[in-house]
């Protein structure tokens, strides 16, 4: 996000914080799966989208609007966080939506510290963006726009039955079923970021052309945590294409130290 966009996701994600000491797993898992219901309303309504995303309307209007539409349908402190996100200035109305739905994805995730199931449901949510990328038939599933919502909800509750936290379920049914136009594999990458940072880390996506040892993974998770200054969980898939060395890819920071790009390098130059 940029410009207005990045401020006001700022102050939201202040106030979604601030509800973590104050309420228990029970409401925030409810608030959270409220917020994303009506993130996925505002994806469908584009008038109400547009409406409530504008600067010229005052708070008070909004407020009165989201009352008429919610006031007997959700408890109060998620109609307050709505509230908190309306009333914010955004560069685009998408750039709400999406905050919305890291609101209500955030709120999913307390709800699992605070019962102890947070590690669970990041563990979970990482082996389900391996299956993923490994299934060229399952993101093709998953991103078909002509494949309804309900359909893309019973794919990922199927492959997730009876082997996932109800918590993970509920984040990857609302990221699978609303990707705003991105890749799926985009989508739950972005989930696992997410519940990454409610942990106090960051995510590294490594690619080894071969497995990683134990040392070795050791010593790349130290310089990557000397390098952002915090605890870094690293994810390791290997991919024999790229012949040698690694591509570390810590949110939009690359490191390329592939030796395909390194040799696609030389045959650019040696072409020219």
């Amino acid at each position: 996000m940029i410009g207005a966009s990045r401020t006001s996701i700022a102050a939201l994600r202040e106030a979604v914080n601030a509800r973590f000491d104050s309420a228990d797993e029970a409401a925030l898992a409810s608030d959270g799966q409220s917020v994303l219901s009506f993130a996925s309303l505002l994806g469908r309504e584009r008038t109400l989208r547009q409406t409530l995303s504008d600067s010229a309307l005052d708070t008070a209007a909004k407020n009165a609007l989201l009352q008429r539409l919610l006031g007997d349908k959700m408890a109060q402190s998620a109609l307050e966080l709505i509230g908190v996100a309306v009333t914010q200035r955004w560069s685009t109305d998408a750039d709400m939506v999406d905050a919305l739905d890291e609101t209500g994805q955030n709120l999913l995730l307390m709800s699992a510290e605070k019962q102890g199931r947070l590690d669970r449901v990041e563990e979970e949510v990482f082996r389900f963006g391996r299956i993923i990328d490994s299934n060229p038939d399952l993101q093709m599933a998953l991103t078909n726009p002509a494949v309804g919502e309900d359909a893309k909800a019973s794919i990922t509750g199927q492959l997730l039955d009876g082997k996932a936290d109800e918590i993970t379920v509920r984040l990857l049914q609302s990221v699978t079923t609303e990707l705003h136009g991105r890749p799926v594999q985009v989508a739950v990458a972005g989930l696992s970021t997410l519940a990454a940072a409610r942990r106090g880390r960051v995510v590294a996506e490594v690619r080894s052309a071969r497995e990683l040892s134990d040392e070795q993974k050791r010593r790349l998770v130290e310089a990557l945590g000397r390098l952002h200054n915090r605890d870094v969980q690293l994810n390791v898939t290997v991919d024999p294409s790229i012949v040698g060395g690694l591509e570390v890819r810590v949110g939009d920071e690359v490191i390329d130290g592939t030796l395909s790009t390194r040799i696609e390098a030389a045959r650019r130059r040696l072409t020219h």
